[in-house]
């Protein structure tokens, strides 16, 4: 069996570590935000990575960016530096959400 991550463990795997940051984050906003995220992506988790490599690059990128991205908000002091270093991941996985949830699949 293959054991290759596909898009789908690359998703599950993000709202894994959203949830570590929103239990162990001291800024609610933040918190609220990624619980959200995880409530909206993971249902869309299979859709999402219907049949493309693509998704799934794009969602191993993701995942090693939030990682790194981790490690800074635990050491962030200020609600607000950290709500600008999750501005710009919010905003991706805005889009990806909207996208797979318009998204229209054609059979050829």
């Amino acid at each position: 069996m293959n054991e290759q991550k596909m898009g789908t463990h690359y998703v599950r795997e993000v709202c894994q570590i959203f949830r570590d940051i929103a239990g162990t984050t001291n800024f609610p906003p933040i918190k609220e935000k990624l619980i959200t995220l995880c409530e909206e992506l993971e249902p869309l988790a299979p859709k999402l990575f219907f049949k493309t490599q693509k998704g799934t690059e794009d969602m191993q990128e993701l995942a090693r960016e939030i990682e790194d991205l981790k490690d800074k908000l635990f050491v962030c002091e200020q609600v607000e530096a950290a709500q600008s270093m999750c501005n710009p991941f919010f905003v991706r996985i805005g889009k990806i959400i909207e996208h797979v949830k318009t998204m229209r699949v054609r059979m050829t």
